[in-house]
């Protein structure tokens, strides 16, 4: 890494061997052209590790860091970075769909159409957004939550509105409560 100084101005850190494509060696006269690409250079370093630090904190999808850095860095220069970051492995959005549909499924039960809701509005594909929350889906929360409402001796309403609330229909959340041995008196 190096930083360029030219008068006052700083332009880096960026890598030697791309000031050296870029011709800013040592000696070199500066002119307006390359002052112009030294900057697009260190824009791009920018904004590749501004596009790390924010995977280093939190997983994303593509969508979702290229508009975060879009805000910053302008459109161009995001998408250029994104698609390298993808290219180089940084970025999976089949693997981060399924990721996060099994954290959202192991909080509390939750219908796969919400879990696909979810998904979408966090930038993946609607295509990937179904697939992965089909294959992630375990009735088997639905049961453990049912099993621990019991001995807490919820009632057949409050649990009815909790399922609502993550998306289930009307029909599954009967099955489960006649499943679980609790009494309801539910109707359509």
């Amino acid at each position: 890494m190096v930083v360029l100084r030219v008068g006052d101005r700083r332009i880096g850190p960026i890598r030697r061997d791309d000031a050296d494509k870029a011709g800013a060696t040592e000696g070199r006269r500066w002119t307006a052209a390359l002052a112009l690409s030294m900057q697009a250079l260190a824009d791009e370093v920018g904004c590749r590790a501004d596009a790390l630090r924010r995977l280093g904190r939190r997983d994303m999808t593509r969508a979702l860091l290229q508009e975060r850095l879009t805000a910053k860095w302008g459109e161009a220069l995001a998408q250029r970075v994104v698609a390298a970051l993808e290219r180089d492995g940084w970025i999976d959005d089949a693997a981060y769909a399924q990721r996060r549909a099994a954290s959202l499924q192991a909080r509390r039960p939750m219908a796969a159409e919400r879990v696909q809701e979810h998904l979408e509005s966090e930038g993946v594909s609607a295509e990937r957004a179904r697939k992965a929350a089909r294959t992630t889906r375990d009735d088997g929360a639905l049961d453990q939550a049912m099993a621990r409402w019991k001995k807490e001796r919820r009632d057949a309403a409050w649990i009815a509105r909790a399922l609502g609330r993550q998306g289930f229909e009307f029909d599954t959340i009967v099955s489960a409560l006649h499943k679980a041995g609790i009494p309801c008196n539910l109707e359509a």
